[in-house]
């Protein structure tokens, strides 16, 4: 099975990414397959089939893809959605209702039980026409403990509404991105020498 790829950039955990056809329409292939022994024969099974089972925890919800299937336990197949990153679009580009539709979806996702932990990453929301979608659950968490989690997944969006609907931001708003900005100096994790939003 090969197609398009999307990504494949190497890394020890980073799966080949490709549109690939799937019983007569594109789906997405995140592959594992072709990495190093330790990756394929350990970590590349826990990884897809975590992903493949949160994504269908999350069956039904509008701007969820679906989880098709495992292929040899390294490999995961899922729903190919058209649409553009959300980094694409400037201030004023995207309708109030889309924003509207981005929280209720990811109130949505949390009331199933589930935090993605990576919306950050604006490659992970896509979006096609008016609706938006959530993509790429490989750091996504689910269970009870994750209601504490939701901070994470609810400061990206914060971030989102401040790049493309600042509009929108009310003064409870400005307060929380100062707060989270203070907090950010201090992440271990953050890039140095980069400015972080």
């Amino acid at each position: 099975m090969s197609g398009r790829v999307l990504r494949d950039k190497g890394g020890f955990l980073s799966p080949a990414v490709s549109v690939v056809d799937h019983e007569g329409r594109l789906a997405v292939l995140k592959d594992y397959r072709r990495k190093n022994p330790l990756t394929r024969s350990l970590i590349a099974p826990a990884l897809v089939k975590r992903e493949f089972t949160v994504l269908r925890h999350l069956d039904g919800i509008p701007g969820i893809p679906k989880a098709y299937a495992i292929l040899d336990k390294r490999a995961l197949l899922i729903e190919y959605v058209e649409g553009q990153t959300i980094n694409k679009f400037k201030a004023g580009e995207l309708s109030d209702r889309v924003y509207e539709r981005l929280v209720d979806l990811v109130r949505a996702m949390h009331e199933r039980g589930v935090v993605h932990l990576d919306l950050r990453q604006r490659k992970n929301i896509l979006i096609a026409g008016e609706q938006p979608w959530l993509i790429d659950f490989a750091n996504a968490m689910r269970g009870r403990l994750t209601t504490k989690l939701r901070g994470v997944d609810e400061s990206a969006l914060l971030k989102f509404k401040q790049r493309n609907w600042p509009h929108l931001l009310t003064d409870a708003d400005r307060d929380a991105i100062k707060s989270h900005r203070f907090l950010r100096k201090f992440w271990i994790f953050s890039p140095r020498g980069k400015s972080v939003r």
